[in-house]
Order: structure tokens, then sequence, then C-alpha cells
């Protein structure tokens, strides 16, 4: 008698709907890339069935009913458009590996070694509609969802203002804004201040933007040369949860952390990786699994990355929840852009400023970023750059 499996995707259903084009610029080391329209996948269903057939010794076959083995069940997804030219995305494909006979262990399955995935190829970004996170391994510290309430802070050497940050490529540019000290750090995703030195008063803080040599062969001279200029914290990866950045699975990114960063936990603050706020397993998921992975890695802040239009109530829920992913650790948000036209852009950034201002688990945050069409029109501040250099409402 012979028994055989035979796996069968079943179903696969989706719909695309087409949203408005967010701008969700990626930039490398010491280069800008244009922004990109990305489109929402939905109602993704994939169910992956069994059918055993049992041939007697007489010929003749017996057909068991088919049985689910595995469900997949995807929310909304962001994903970025293709490449003009190039050929659209293959469906995702299901492998099942049979069990080839009733004397097989299942000890081999159990002992065998968890193959961490990679990270995404697509900017997978949630809706305005957030939900938590689903962590793989439970992180270290305490994650309660419940959000904290939004004080002043308590510390006193930290000014509502002091908050504000420069996210830059051209240090020529930060003069315009450094005219009114709103602004108190910035940082250039790289190690050290090329292009020129950063304005009097702002400090400048290094960034280990990967973990390939071109990023850390020079590190411990540009940390060196970094503290003793002035700067207080160390930034790491950027957006290692996305493939199009650092791409680095979380204990990968945990061995490079405690390789790079750690030594100088007793000379300046760390701040983690900045992640994406794409979906599972992208985001708040890769944050918590690195945190876990990363349990004896000292971690004084979380970095976190926000593009999702201009809610600003969805901001504040992801910042929350942020807050709580990473263990009730401070908050730098080092990226955020808003959509839509000048006047409702201008309105959303004024009202996470203030919010941000106003919240003690935000400690600095900084927008993307001062160049010509973002913050700058040309060499001056742009409307939306003099909304960010206003001072805070009384």
């Amino acid at each position: 008698m012979r028994t055989t499996c035979v796996p069968f995707l079943a179903v696969m259903a989706s719909s695309m709907l087409v949203k408005e084009a967010i701008a969700v610029p990626r930039h490398a080391h010491l280069n800008l890339h244009a922004k990109r329209d990305y489109y929402v996948a939905t109602d993704t269903v994939i169910v992956t069935e069994e059918v055993w057939v049992t041939e007697a010794a007489d010929g003749s076959l017996e057909t068991r009913p088919a049985t689910a083995t595995a469900f997949v069940d995807e929310s909304a997804l962001m994903v970025a458009e293709p490449l003009p030219g190039a050929p659209p995305l293959a469906a995702p494909a299901t492998t099942l590996v049979p069990v080839v006979s009733s004397s097989s262990s299942s000890s081999s399955l159990l002992n065998a070694d968890l193959i961490e995935a990679k990270p995404s190829n697509s900017y997978v970004a949630p809706i305005s509609t957030l939900v938590a996170a689903k962590p793989i391994a439970s992180a270290s510290a305490s994650t309660s969802l419940a959000a904290p309430a939004a004080t002043a802070s308590s510390s006193s050497s930290t000014t509502s203002t002091s908050k504000r940050g420069l996210a830059y490529n051209d240090a020529s540019l930060l003069t315009a804004f450094a005219k009114n000290s709103m602004f108190s750090w910035s940082y250039n995703w790289g190690s050290t201040q090329y292009g020129g030195t950063v304005p009097a008063g702002i400090e400048y803080v290094p960034m280990l933007w990967g973990l390939s040599s071109d990023h850390t062969r020079n590190w411990a001279d540009a940390v060196s040369t970094g503290l003793a200029a002035g700067a207080t914290h160390l930034l790491s990866f950027n957006e290692p949860d996305y493939s199009g950045q650092a791409n680095l699975g979380y204990a990968a990114a945990a061995t490079g952390y405690m390789t790079y960063m750690q030594p100088y936990a007793s000379k300046a603050k760390l701040v983690s990786p900045a992640v994406t706020n794409g979906g599972d397993p992208m985001g708040l998921t890769w944050l918590t699994n690195f945190i876990a992975a990363c349990s004896a890695c000292t971690i004084d802040a979380i970095a976190v990355h926000w593009y999702n239009g201009g809610d600003a109530a969805a901001f504040k829920a992801y910042m929350a929840k942020a807050y709580a992913a990473g263990g009730n650790r401070p908050i730098w948000v080092t990226e955020f852009q808003a959509s839509g036209t000048a006047l409702e852009q201008a309105a959303f950034l004024k009202e996470v400023m203030a919010w941000m201002d106003s919240t003690s688990y935000i400690e600095r945050y900084s927008y993307f970023m001062v160049a010509d069409g973002n913050l700058m029109s040309g060499s001056a501040l742009s409307s939306l750059g003099s909304t960010y250099a206003a001072a805070a409402a009384a």
C-alpha cells in the first residue's frame, strides 16, 4: 500500500487599490533618492491543502478529504511601485514538505534551527488604522501597550524646543535654521560631518548607517572625532528592516550593535537602529525581536521613522506603540514627513510638533529633511521650513 501527499495552493484572492501617492523618500549614505508612489494591497488570503491518496495492493485508490495545512491572512500592505519595465511581482509561493512515511520521526523538525527571514524588499507601511505589531520573540523589557500620558518633560536641562533636530546632506543649508536657536542637534546619515560643519550650538550625532566595511572601517575614528566635538549620542543602523536600506536581520544587527556600538556605552547615549513603520515582520516587530536578541546591549533610546500621509492622530498612536515596543525607552523620531497640500502639511507639522514637545517620552525628532523642495526653497527656508523653524505655540 502506498500513500501519497499532494499539496495544493487552493485560494489566493487579492485586491489592489490605488492610493494617494505618499512621498516616502529613501536615501543611501550620501545620496538622495527620488520620491516613490505606493499602492495598497488588501485582503490577501492563502490556503494550502493536503490531499492524501492511498493505493491498495489491488490497485484501487482511496482519497481522503482535503485538509487545510496553512492559512495566511495579511492585513493591508503598502508596497513599492515596480520600476518601469520591471516584471510584475510574482504571487506568493507556498512550499509544503509532506511526511513521507508513518515511521518518520518528527524530532528533526522540532530540533531544526530556526532561520530568520530576510528583511522585506517592499516598504510595508500600515494604513491609518494601526494594529499593534505581533512580536516573534518577547522583548526583555516590559511592552505594555497602554499609551503613556502626554506630559511636559521633567528634565531641567531639556526645553521643549531642544528636541527639534535637522536631518541634512548639505551642511551649508543649516545656517538658515541656526539663526533662531530652535534646534539642538543634527545628523546626516553618516559618521562624519562631510560637506561642511554644523553651526555652533547644534550637536552633530554620528550614525553607523550599516555593517558593510564602507561604514565600519572608520567608525572608531569617527566616534572619537564626534565625541571630541561635543556629541553626546550615537545613532545606529538606518532602516535595517528594509532591504533597500541597511538590510539586516535582527540577529545580525544585534551582533553588529554589540561589536560597534556597545564599546561606547560609557561615553555616549546609544540609540537603537531606526526602523520603518512597516507592517510585520518589519517595523515594531523587527524592533521587538532586536531588543530580545540584544538583551545584553545598552540601548538608551529608540529610533523610528514614520511615513503615512498627514494623519496626526495615527502618528501619535504609532509613537505610543513604539514607546511600548521599545520597553518604555525614550523615542527619537529621526525621520517623518506628511503628504497633501502645503496647508495640510503645515497643519500636520504644527500639531505633531506641539504634541512631541509636550510629550515626555519623545526625546528628539527631525523632519525629513533639510533640502531644496522639502524644508528649503533653494538656499532659503520654504513655507514648510518656516513652520518647522517657528517657536512652539505658547
